[in-house]
């Protein structure tokens, strides 16, 4: 009797430890069912709820009490894709996925679901997690990148490959998005080849400077040439396992930049050429020498159109040139020059036309002619010499290489013509001048001696008786 007593005992002790513990763990279960984040629902067969969690009727936005009762699929936007998604379930024993569920209140949310089958007899668990605030989150991030005027773009930094890249990468480029996936080297291929090589090192170097930023051209689908501004920072830094980046458009600031540039070089050689006038101008009214007027006409004028050669050639009358001043000289070279307009059809051309003529390449002339001052010239010009009063002659300048002078070049020695032919005029005048005065002076001195030797005869007569 007492043995039966005391196994009585024993079994009794052991099965109030296993209810103790079955109650703990119920107990724990339960806290967990009802304190856990993710909805959990207990459906039957039909999809109806049986039970479920506060978490679930938060997600839903209803009590339990509205919640029991109900079939799940009355949550469901979609009633159809629910009815094929049930019946997919109860044939392959669970299911994940993800789907919107509108609220109690109306509103709807986005849940990650899966579902897990007869875990007790006719009793399936569904489980929901709420994914709303990251998928209206990636929905405002994918917007953005969609509606940026910027490339926003993913690229795998080892292999190079695109991961993602927004639809103003096709507005920018003329090229689909879609080739980018397929063909990870078609990124590169847009970049301008005299650009591509440096790009694609400084890329490379990214993954350990940790920085790329770079300006460098594309060519469109349609063949334009753009610049754009590409900047990315590797992610994570120092081992970066991707690139996030963007470019830009800047061609307008780079044409900007361009232009501010050439106007800025246009008005730094208006100014030059304005203060090499104003000193050409100031030395050739200094001295009303023939040979200091000429000598500073021929280094001024370099100054401006870097020539091989240059002369002043003066006309003595219609047919008749002669070449007063040569630049450099050369020994040996006679003092003055002369020859018939007869020589030369460009010559003859200038003092006819009486306008400016340029020739890029004598070789190419069949009417040049090697006559002095126009030798070894295969760049030429012909500059008339012109005053109010008309031609008198002109200014040749030459080079020794074809196609040296531009028409800036032709333009620069045409507004120094201008107050070379007046310093030239001016001292023509003088020098004509001095000669009159000379005569006169020569002849009032022939005067005033006959006057002298008339008054000397006359004193003479009258001192006689």
């Amino acid at each position: 009797m007492w043995v039966f007593a005391s196994y009585f005992s024993v079994v009794w002790r052991k099965q109030r430890a296993i209810d103790t513990a079955l109650r703990a763990a119920d107990q724990k279960l339960t806290s967990v069912f009802e304190h856990v984040l993710d909805g959990i629902l207990i459906l039957d067969d039909a999809g109806i709820c049986l039970d479920n969690n506060p978490a679930a009727c938060t997600i839903l936005g209803v009590s339990r009490h509205d919640l029991v009762g109900q079939p799940i699929c009355g949550f469901h936007i979609n009633t159809e894709e629910f009815s094929r998604n049930w019946k997919s379930f109860r044939e392959s024993g669970n299911q994940r996925g993800r789907t919107q569920l509108r609220r109690g209140d109306g509103k709807v949310v986005f849940v990650n679901y899966a579902v897990a089958a007869n875990y007790m007899p006719r009793r399936h668990l569904m489980v929901l997690c709420d994914t709303t605030e990251k998928r209206v989150a990636e929905a405002s991030l994918r917007e953005m990148a969609e509606n940026l005027q910027e490339v926003f773009w993913v690229m795998d930094a080892k292999s190079k490959q695109i991961l993602f890249v927004n639809p103003t990468y096709e507005t920018l480029t003329g090229y689909s998005p879609a080739a980018l996936y397929v063909d990870r080297f078609s990124c590169a291929q847009i970049i301008h080849t005299e650009d591509r090589d440096r790009v694609m090192q400084k890329l490379d170097e990214a993954a350990t400077t940790g920085q790329f930023d770079q300006e460098f051209r594309i060519v469109r689908a349609d063949g334009i040439v753009r610049y754009i501004s590409c900047k990315t920072t590797p992610r994570p830094p120092g081992r970066p396992q991707w690139f996030v980046g963007t470019a830009l458009d800047i061609t307008e600031r780079r044409e900007a930049e361009s232009e501010a540039k050439r106007n800025l070089a246009a008005a730094e050689a208006a100014h030059a050429e304005t203060e090499a006038l104003r000193k050409s101008t100031f030395a050739l009214t200094q001295n009303l020498s023939m040979d200091a007027v000429l000598d500073t006409l021929l280094a001024c004028l370099f100054d401006l159109v870097p020539y091989d050669k240059a002369s002043v050639i003066l006309a003595e009358d219609a047919l008749r040139l002669f070449v007063a001043r040569e630049a450099p000289r050369q020994p040996g070279d006679r003092l003055f020059i002369t020859l018939e307009t007869t020589d030369s059809p460009f010559l003859q051309r200038v003092l006819v036309e009486r306008k400016s003529v340029s020739v890029h390449d004598t070789a190419e002339e069949s009417d040049w002619r090697e006559v002095k001052p126009l030798a070894r010239n295969r760049s030429w010009m012909g500059i008339p010499l012109m005053t109010a009063k008309g031609m008198f002659g002109l200014l040749s300048i030459g080079a020794s290489t074809p196609g040296r002078f531009t028409t800036e070049h032709l333009r620069l020695a045409k507004s120094m013509a201008a107050p070379a032919a007046a310093a030239i005029y001016n001292v023509r005048l003088y020098e004509r001048a001095e000669i009159l005065a000379s005569e006169l002076e020569f002849h009032i001195n022939k005067l005033k001696e006959t006057q002298k030797q008339l008054e000397h005869d006359r004193g003479r007569e009258a001192s006689q008786p």
